[in-house]
């Protein structure tokens, strides 16, 4: 695949994707493979944004509840929401008390990397679904080739820049670790895989930025692990 220039706003039914091209595709994709709905599979979008995601899982017949920190930029009326911030131990609390082990589905779509502590943000996520019930992960891939080429450069991985800290980004997770936290909390049949949209070259109208498609092209070739992906989409299945 090859891309020029940057990356267009996608939208669900007038409502902002706020999450890298076509990853809400993939991920509707994969839920419906592994956990098709039924009369009542629940799903819980944990950091739903302003609910694009929450009205395409309605419309394919699953039952959501959108939970995030800010109502007042949510744009789906068919889904119910909760409005938590994942930060505020009293919030997370409540969320925890109130839905104890109820979903059958629980999704953290581009969140991981906001909150403060990562392995809590999952068992957080355990602790809300059912036995046998479906999670399903998703963050920037720092492993992909574009991101070792940022680290090498500047020491920083690529969506993880001072830049990126206006919109959150706090907590850089490599593929590695989101899958040993994922083992460690209990989860079995853990697959992860490359996500979102990442061209194997990446025109933009920058000399520096050429050279770098030119270099990761003649590095590929000794990298190892999921060098494919914007994002890194995780799933497994609680015990």
């Amino acid at each position: 695949m090859i891309l020029f220039g940057n990356k267009k706003l996608q939208y669900y039914k007038n409502i902002l994707i706020k999450a890298d091209l076509h990853l809400h595709d993939q991920i509707a994709d994969r839920l419906l493979c592994l956990r098709p709905p039924t009369t009542k599979t629940i799903v819980l979008d944990l950091g739903a944004g302003e609910g694009a995601l929450s009205q395409r899982l309605i419309d394919l017949g699953y039952e959501v509840l959108a939970v995030d920190i800010n109502q007042d930029d949510f744009r789906c009326p068919e889904a119910e929401f909760l409005q938590v911030n994942f930060n505020h131990e009293r919030q997370v609390k409540a969320l925890k008390e109130r839905y104890k082990e109820k979903f059958d589905i629980v999704l953290g779509v581009e969140v991981i990397e906001h909150v403060e502590n990562p392995w809590e943000y999952i068992r957080l996520l355990n602790s809300l679904l059912k036995s046998g019930g479906l999670i399903l992960i998703t963050t920037p891939n720092t492993a992909s080739w574009y991101s070792r080429l940022i680290f090498l450069r500047s020491g920083r991985f690529h969506q993880f820049s001072d830049a990126d800290l206006s919109y959150g980004h706090i907590a850089p997770i490599s593929p590695w670790e989101l899958e040993n936290i994922m083992v460690s909390e209990g989860f079995c049949d853990i697959h992860l895989e490359p996500a979102g949209t990442l061209p194997d070259f990446w025109f933009l109208p920058s000399v520096k930025h050429i050279l770098m498609n030119i270099i990761g092209l003649l590095l590929r070739a000794f990298m190892k692990g999921p060098t494919r992906g914007w994002c890194i989409m995780a799933t497994g299945v609680k015990k």
